[in-house]
C-alpha cells in the first residue's frame, strides 16, 4: 500500500517539495486524538510512492504556526525524534467540513477536511425526525465546505410514502442528488458506490441515530464502525459513533465516520446560505435597492417571489433565519477580534510604559 491509495496526488506532492527539503515524511490523520494522532505514514524518505504504515504520531507545541491543530482527513508533514514520530506542519486544506460549538461561544469546531464528498444522511419513517428545515441547515454546512454535496434518505425501508419523502428532499436541497437507500434491504448502496469511486475521500454527517456507521458497514461489505440497535418506543438509531476516524476499503474507497449531531449551529458565510436557496438567490439580484434586506422594502423582487409562489413561504422563512444566524455569527467574531487587539495594545503599552520607568520587563 502506498499513500496514493490515502488520496495522495501530484498536486501533493508538489505542496509537499519544501518539507521533503528538511527530510520530513508525509502522512495523513487516520484518527485525531488529545495530542496523539493516527496517521498514515510514509516508511521512508520519497514524494509519496513509498510503503506506509499507520503509526501514533505527537504535535509538539511549535509545530504549527497558524494554530490549527490536526483534524481527520489531514495532510501532514512528520518527522522522526527520539524513536517516536512528531508532526511538524499541515498541508493545505481542500474543503473544511465544520460547525460553530455548542453554546453561546463562537468557536470553530472542525469535523473533517479533505472531502471530495460529503453524504447528508436523514433517516426516513415515522418518529425518524426528517424535516426540510433540518435538511436546508445540512445543505447549508456541506455549501459551505467546499465539498460536493449528497443527501441520503435512509431507512428507506420504513418509509411510508417514498416518493413524497423525495420530493420534499429534493425542493429542500435544488440541485444536488437524492439517494434514498436502506442497509436492511441493500437499495442504494450500490448507486452510492458508484457516487464514490475509489481514491476519492467522502464523509457522512447527519444527526444521532440516523444510521451512518451501519451504510459505511453497508458499504465496506464488513463491520468498520459500531453501528447501535433501534430503540423500540421512537424507533430511533442509538447514537454510537463517538469519535471521528477516516476508513480504507479493500477497494480504495476512503470514507470518513463523524459523531451524529443532536444540534447543528451554522459556522461560515450569507453566501453560503444564498448557495442552498438558488431561487432565492436568483430573484435577490433583481431587486431595486442594492441593499435590500428583502424584508418590507419597496421593489423587492423576493417578495415578489412570494407573492406569485415561485418561493414557498417556508423556503423563504428559513432562508431568513440561516443569514441572520451567521450575520450574528460574523458580528460576535469581529467583537472577539476587536477584544483580542485591544488586549494586545494594552499589553504593549504597559510594557512601553515599564521600559520607560526603566523597570524589568522578565
Amino acid at each position: 500500500m502506498t499513500l496514493e491509495d490515502w488520496g495522495w496526488n501530484e498536486k501533493r506532492t508538489v505542496e509537499f517539495a519544501e518539507y521533503k527539503l528538511k527530510g520530513w515524511k508525509p502522512g495523513r490523520v487516520i484518527r485525531p486524538g488529545r495530542g496523539i494522532y493516527r496517521i498514515a505514514a510514509i516508511t521512508r524518505e520519497g514524494d509519496g510512492l513509498g510503503e506506509i504504515e499507520e503509526k501514533e504520531a505527537r504535535l509538539t507545541g511549535k509545530a504549527l504556526s497558524r494554530g490549527e491543530t490536526p483534524a481527520a482527513g489531514d495532510w501532514v508533514a512528520w518527522r522522526e525524534e527520539g524513536g517516536t514520530a512528531v508532526i511538524t506542519a499541515l498541508l493545505t486544506r481542500k474543503t473544511v467540513i465544520s460547525r460553530k460549538v455548542a453554546g453561546e461561544t463562537s468557536r470553530e469546531q472542525i469535523m473533517g477536511v479533505n472531502v471530495d464528498v460529503l453524504f447528508i444522511v436523514q433517516a426516513l419513517g415515522e418518529g425518524r425526525g426528517f424535516t426540510p428545515r433540518g435538511l436546508e441547515r445540512y445543505v447549508t454546512m456541506a455549501w459551505e465546505s467546499g465539498c460536493k454535496p449528497v443527501v441520503l434518505l435512509n431507512k428507506a425501508d420504513l418509509a411510508e410514502d417514498l416518493a413524497a419523502d423525495l420530493d420534499e428532499a429534493e425542493s429542500s436541497a435544488p440541485g444536488i442528488k437524492i439517494l434514498a437507500c436502506s442497509t436492511v434491504t441493500g437499495k442504494g448502496i450500490q448507486g452510492l458506490k458508484e457516487i464514490l469511486p475509489p481514491g476519492l475521500t467522502a464523509a457522512f454527517i447527519g444527526p444521532s441515530g440516523v444510521g451512518k456507521s451501519s451504510i459505511i458497514n453497508a458499504v465496506a461489505g464488513t463491520d468498520l464502525a459500531e453501528a447501535g440497535s433501534v430503540r423500540e418506543f421512537d424507533n430511533r438509531g442509538r447514537h454510537t459513533t463517538t469519535h471521528r476516524e477516516l476508513h480504507r476499503l479493500k477497494d480504495g474507497r476512503l470514507l470518513l465516520d463523524t459523531p451524529g449531531l443532536r444540534e447543528l449551529q451554522l459556522w461560515g458565510r450569507e453566501e453560503s446560505v444564498d448557495t442552498a436557496f438558488p431561487e432565492i438567490e436568483e430573484l435577490a439580484n433583481l431587486c431595486r435597492f442594492n441593499d435590500c434586506r428583502h424584508e418590507n422594502e419597496p421593489g423587492c423582487a423576493v417578495k415578489e417571489g412570494i407573492k406569485n409562489g415561485s418561493i414557498s413561504n417556508d423556503r423563504y422563512n428559513s432562508w431568513l433565519g440561516l443569514r441572520k444566524e451567521l450575520t450574528w455569527l460574523e458580528s460576535r467574531q469581529n467583537e472577539n477580534i476587536r477584544r483580542e487587539l485591544e488586549q494586545k495594545w494594552l499589553n504593549i503599552s504597559k510594557l512601553n510604559r515599564m521600559k520607560k520607568k526603566g523597570k524589568e520587563i522578565w
